[in-house]
């Protein structure tokens, strides 16, 4: 039975424990900040079950992040403590060298790295689109559910007013307006009242004008106004043309094998386009972070000397700081890949350089 040699064992159990105590602590805070949204979403009507399912979809969202910066943290704080302890002393006294002391660490940031890239990849695509569909089937069912104020759903060539909603279902003073991008048209209802009851939409003093191409019909005023005293619809009536149909080709609901196989059967190419190119380097780049943030932690968190100095913490929260404006700044070059690509790559091999530097000079005896 193969068994991990007792050094391994060692620093790979004081390392995740660390590891994990840091991904719960970010869970946390991300369940804490999208909390405003699991209630918009529980005030829809959704059961209690949905709304669950929908907090728990929320987590994969930040552990792409979470993770690199919990590796960094955890191989940091072991290595300080081996420093301060002298147990790094000791276990180079023994005949461990840095490289020998590192390795453990090393596999489980490239190991950390996999895992990673299947959550980048795979898990965090299929649970944003699921949550998209949760919030669509909730919005099919109780359309009022769009008009409230910091929807979930974001209305495209949509403007619309309310003057009183009271839990979802009852509305008072609504204006919609609506323009069809397929056919050029626009529309603007108007109700005194709407209620959802069932699955019927009722309304009351209801107007709808709507704008048709004077080009396209002959004999036919191009503006078409309707009032009704009392209006009984089916509430999915309401909200099936207000669904964006084109947010499932979006990359962020893809995952990487739909990518590859969308842009081979849209495209008929076998390049990449410009957006498979950039979202495939984003989560490349997210992923990879997982090993050179250990690779860092394990650097930076080393001392030698007496004096407990800082500068190295210094450097190694420069570095990750370095990392995370490129990671937000390559969004704003999606339509450059080449450029968006060098920016999310660049800060990998200048921290794998600038670490592996720090070990040289550890080695030496130089901090």
């Amino acid at each position: 039975m193969f068994r991990l040699p007792i050094i391994w064992r060692y620093l790979l159990r004081d390392y995740f424990q660390v590891l994990a105590l840091c991904v719960s602590a970010f869970v946390g805070v991300l369940i804490v900040i999208r909390v405003s949204e699991i209630a918009r979403f529980a005030t829809s009507g959704a059961s209690p079950f949905k709304v669950v399912f929908f907090a728990l979809l929320q987590v994969p969202y930040i552990l792409p992040i979470a993770i690199p910066i919990s590796c960094l943290i955890a191989a940091m704080l072991l290595f300080q403590r081996l420093s301060t302890t002298h147990e790094l002393t000791a276990l180079r006294t023994c005949g461990f060298g840095l490289k020998s002391i590192a390795t453990p660490l090393l596999f489980a940031g490239f190991f950390l790295t996999l895992i990673n890239f299947t959550i980048t990849s795979e898990v965090t695509p299929h649970c944003r689109f699921i949550s998209k569909q949760l919030v669509l089937e909730i919005a099919t069912a109780n359309p009022l559910f769009l008009l409230q104020k910091e929807s979930l759903i974001k209305l495209k060539n949509t403007y619309y007013d309310i003057g009183v909603l009271k839990a979802n279902k009852y509305a008072e003073d609504v204006l919609l307006v609506v323009k069809n991008s397929s056919s050029g048209r626009m529309t603007v209802m108007s109700a005194k009242e709407l209620a959802l009851k069932g699955d019927l939409l009722k309304g009351k003093n209801v107007a709808f004008i709507s704008s048709v191409d004077p080009k396209k019909t002959e004999g036919f005023d191009h503006l078409v106004i309707e009032n009704q005293a009392e209006m009984n619809t089916k509430a999915a009536n309401l909200s099936q043309f207000l669904e964006a149909v084109d947010w499932k080709e979006s990359s962020d609901h893809q995952s990487l094998r739909m990518i590859l196989a969308h842009n081979q059967l849209e495209k008929h190419r076998s390049f990449l386009s410009k957006g498979a190119q950039v979202e495939i380097s984003r989560r490349v780049s997210i992923s990879l972070a997982a090993f050179t943030f250990t690779l860092m932690g394990v650097a930076f968190g080393m001392q030698i000397g007496r004096g407990r100095s800082k500068k190295r913490m210094i450097w190694a929260i420069s570095f990750a700081a370095l990392f995370l404006v490129c990671f937000i700044t390559a969004k704003s070059f999606r339509h450059e890949p080449i450029i968006a690509t060098t920016i999310y790559i660049l800060p990998h091999p200048l921290i794998i350089l600038f670490s592996l530097y720090s070990l040289k000079a550890i080695r030496k005896g130089v901090e």
